[in-house]
C-alpha cells in the first residue's frame, strides 16, 4: 500500500500534486500538514500530531491521534511510524522541504528509518524528489533533469555508475566531499548504480 504524508512546510504550487492518486492510498496529515489536504479537498485517513502548527483547530479526518507537545518524536516521525505499522510499502512525504532547516534535515533521517523497515520513502516537492538506498539499484528517467548521489551517515564504498552521462567505477563517496552531483541521463534507458556498503541519498532535481 502507498501512503501520502502531508507536512506543514509551504507548498506554493499544487499543480504537481494532481498526478498523485490520493484516493487509492493512505493519506496521513502530520499536524499542520492538514492545511494542504484541506486545500486539495481531501479528508485524510488519519490526522496525527500535537496541534501546535494547525492553522485551524477544526480538523476533519477519519481518525485522529493526538499527542502532547513535549514528546520524543516529531509529528512527521509519528506519521511515518504509523504508516509502517499499517503495512505501507511506499511512503511519499509532501510539504517536507523548505521552511525550518531542522525539520527538513529530520525528514532526510526519516528516509533512513523507512528504508531500514523495508519500505521506500520519498520527499517530493515541485522541483525535487529525494530517496535513500542501501544496496545497488537501477534508476530510470522520470522527467527530472539532474540526479545526484550523496553519502549519508558514513562513507559509501566502491561506488560505480553505468549508463549515465558521467560514469564512475569503484570510487569511495566520502562524507564532507561532493563527488557525484549533477549527473544526468545520456540517451540510455536506465542507469545502474552499484556499491559495496553505505547509505546513498539520491536527489533528482530540476532547475
Amino acid at each position: 500500500m502507498k501512503c501520502y504524508i502531508f507536512c506543514s512546510s509551504k507548498i506554493e504550487n499544487y499543480e504537481y500534486l494532481k498526478s498523485f492518486d490520493f484516493v487509492s492510498g493512505l493519506v496521513i496529515c502530520a499536524d499542520g500538514g492538514y492545511s494542504h489536504a484541506k486545500k486539495l479537498g481531501l479528508v485524510p485517513d488519519l490526522w496525527i500530531g500535537d496541534g501546535d502548527s494547525l492553522v485551524s483547530k477544526n480538523v476533519v479526518a477519519k481518525e485522529i491521534m493526538t499527542f502532547p507537545v513535549q514528546k520524543d518524536n516529531t509529528d512527521t516521525d509519528l506519521a511515518v511510524m504509523e504508516a509502517l505499522a499499517r503495512g505501507c510499502e511506499e511512503i511519499i512525504i509532501l510539504g517536507a522541504l523548505g521552511g525550518r532547516l531542522d525539520h527538513e534535515f529530520s525528514h532526510f533521517c526519516l528516509l533512513k528509518k523507512i528504508m531500514e523497515h523495508g519500505a521506500k520513502g520519498f520527499l517530493i516537492n515541485e522541483n525535487n524528489e529525494i530517496t535513500m538506498e542501501n544496496k545497488s539499484f537501477t534508476v530510470f528517467p522520470n522527467g527530472r533533469k539532474y540526479i545526484s548521489f550523496f553519502p549519508f551517515g558514513g562513507d559509501v564504498k566502491n561506488f560505480s555508475v553505468k549508463g549515465l552521462c558521467y560514469e564512475a567505477e569503484n570510487m569511495n563517496l566520502v562524507c564532507g566531499e561532493v563527488q557525484a552531483s549533477s549527473n544526468c541521463f545520456d540517451g540510455e534507458k536506465c542507469g545502474e548504480i552499484s556499491f559495496e556498503s553505505g547509505n546513498i541519498l539520491v536527489v533528482r532535481s530540476d532547475d
